[in-house]
């Protein structure tokens, strides 16, 4: 199995067979002229918004400057909080969602975990964005309750062959 593969599965299946409580993987949703900055993953091969685990003694905030920094090459404000959404199933997670502005940078991929990072109008979402990410675009990003919102989102076999069919296809080259 080539070793991004096996990582990811291997980071996927420890968490579960081990018990371990949920991670907190805190992400970023950063819109500049109502553009949202999103990372193409080289595995799994689909469109999010950036985030990452969080390093020892380090705060969401951190994580999220740190994280869009290293993954796309922009420098971000964090601006608030949009919410926590609890991912349960399939790679179960905790994950806060700031929204932030770019404070400079020009969005490039960084590291051997990203194939693209840019920008896409928030009317024009990629066909391979990951699709608990979605919701988030579409519905959450402009709801009228207040912040920060507390979501629950499963990720079930539903969730997991879309992903898979998500991944397929951006390696045949079907999703941009």
């Amino acid at each position: 199995m080539p070793r991004p593969l096996h990582a990811y599965w291997h980071d996927l299946l420890k968490p579960v067979l081990r018990r371990d409580p949920p991670p907190i993987i805190p992400q970023a949703l950063i819109l500049h002229e109502r553009q949202v900055l999103l990372v193409q993953r080289a595995s799994p091969r689909f469109w999010e918004l950036p985030g990452g685990r969080m390093a020892p003694g380090e705060t969401p905030e951190e994580t999220v400057r740190r994280e869009v920094w290293e993954e796309t090459g922009v420098q971000v404000a964090i601006v608030e909080l949009l919410g926590w959404y609890e991912r349960t199933g399939f790679r179960a997670h905790w994950a806060p969602v700031y929204l932030g502005r770019p404070q400079g940078g020009t969005p490039q991929p960084q590291d051997e975990d990203s194939v693209q990072a840019r920008y896409f109008p928030l009317q024009q979402l990629p066909r391979g964005l990951c699709p608990w990410y979605r919701t988030i675009l579409d519905t959450d990003l402009s709801s009228p309750q207040p912040r920060p919102l507390r979501q629950r989102q499963h990720l079930g076999v539903g969730t997991v062959l879309h992903c898979l069919g998500l991944d397929l296809g951006s390696r045949l080259g079907f999703f941009p």
